[in-house]
């Protein structure tokens, strides 16, 4: 068993390798510069600014839940679990950084800026910030959201690197959302392609193309959600028609985005969505079909395999999922269309299948 977990455990680590303070002086002295850079303003855009603050619409208890809500179903789309701050306690990123203590020494767009946490928004920094929503990833990186009231204007920031150096999202759904949020207008959350739930063989249909290149489509036979039970819990994967997630124990996931090929790296993408995407194509390995999986810029390396397969099992033929890597890619992992006969065959070896 332990040698099957440390195979799978290689296998996941595959997936992830695809895949300064300024004095007061000076930040007011730049703050004029600085919000034009972030925020791209325009005299009609400053007016509506002016606008709203006369007429003190800001921040209040009711936007900031409609914003929970909406962070909540985004990150069921984006596969990702986001903490908010709760007013008292700091966020303490995977990056090493803790919000909002550390708003006192960040930087927007490589500038000097005064940024700090302002529950109603009306403070005098050049950003002020009226919530914060962080997610964890297993790569021990985070993605950090500062949702702000800069001059009067909705402005999203985010933090994705290592450091305390922000810039203003290129997520048109957060964006918009949090204008129409502070607007007190309706939101609205695109439907993911694709549920990490139990009910992912019933999930609609895809296109064949988006903007930045053309998916590639998995069997109906392989969609579903499929299990191992590995030393430390039980492991999930989805499969559905353009994209496959692993769930580990602690319940965090890992999404590829499939593409026969992409075509164009669209401006409006961030960093942890690129990360999303790979490239799959079928290959025979000694008489099996499996989708081949690579990193969308990877140049070395074997990628992942993923095979149906069939077996007998308790006097059944039981449909299966294979696993495999390395270069003569050998299984590590066999997932079962249940919980109960992952349970029961636990590190069972067939004997038609290729182990190392």
């Amino acid at each position: 068993m332990k040698k099957l977990t440390i195979i799978s455990l290689v296998i996941l680590s595959s997936l992830l390798i695809l895949t300064g303070c300024g004095s007061n002086s000076s930040k007011k002295s730049n703050v004029t510069s600085k919000v034009k850079v972030v925020k791209q303003s325009s005299s009609k855009k400053s007016q509506k600014g002016v606008a709203r603050k006369k007429s003190g619409s800001l921040w209040n208890n009711d936007k900031d839940s409609h914003l929970e809500d909406f962070m909540k179903q985004w990150g069921e789309v984006m596969n990702q679990t986001y903490t908010k701050y709760d007013g008292t306690n700091n966020i303490q990123t995977a990056s090493g950084m803790n919000y909002p203590q550390d708003f006192n020494s960040a930087t927007v767009n490589g500038q000097n800026v005064s940024m700090a946490w302002d529950k109603k928004g009306t403070g005098k920094n050049d950003y002020n910030v009226v919530a914060i929503y962080n997610y964890n990833k297993p790569s021990s990186s985070s993605i950090t959201y500062a949702f702000t009231l800069a001059d009067g204007e909705p402005i999203v920031l985010v933090n994705e690197g290592s450091g305390n150096n922000w810039s203003e999202t290129k997520n048109k759904s957060l964006r918009e959302n949090f204008v129409n949020i502070f607007d007190g207008k309706a939101t609205h959350v695109e439907k993911p392609k694709a549920s990490s739930s139990s009910s992912a063989k019933s999930s609609s249909s895809t296109k064949a193309t988006d903007d930045h290149g053309e998916y590639f489509t998995t069997p109906e036979t392989m969609r579903g959600t499929w299990y191992f039970k590995s030393e430390y819990g039980m492991i999930k994967l989805a499969i559905f028609e353009n994209e496959i997630i692993h769930v580990d124990p602690n319940g965090l996931g890992r999404r590829m985005v499939l593409y026969k090929k992409i075509s164009s790296i669209p401006d409006n993408v961030e960093q942890y969505e690129l990360e999303q995407w790979y490239n799959a194509s079928y290959v025979n390995v000694r008489g099996m079909q499996y989708i081949h999986v690579l990193g969308r810029n990877q140049t070395s390396g074997s990628g992942v395999y993923y095979a149906i397969h069939t077996e007998e099992i308790n006097g059944n033929k039981v449909p299966i999922i294979i696993e495999s890597s390395g270069e003569d890619v050998w299984t590590g992992v066999v997932y079962y269309p249940s919980e109960d006969l992952a349970n029961q065959q636990g590190d069972t070896k067939y004997e038609d299948l290729h182990y190392r």
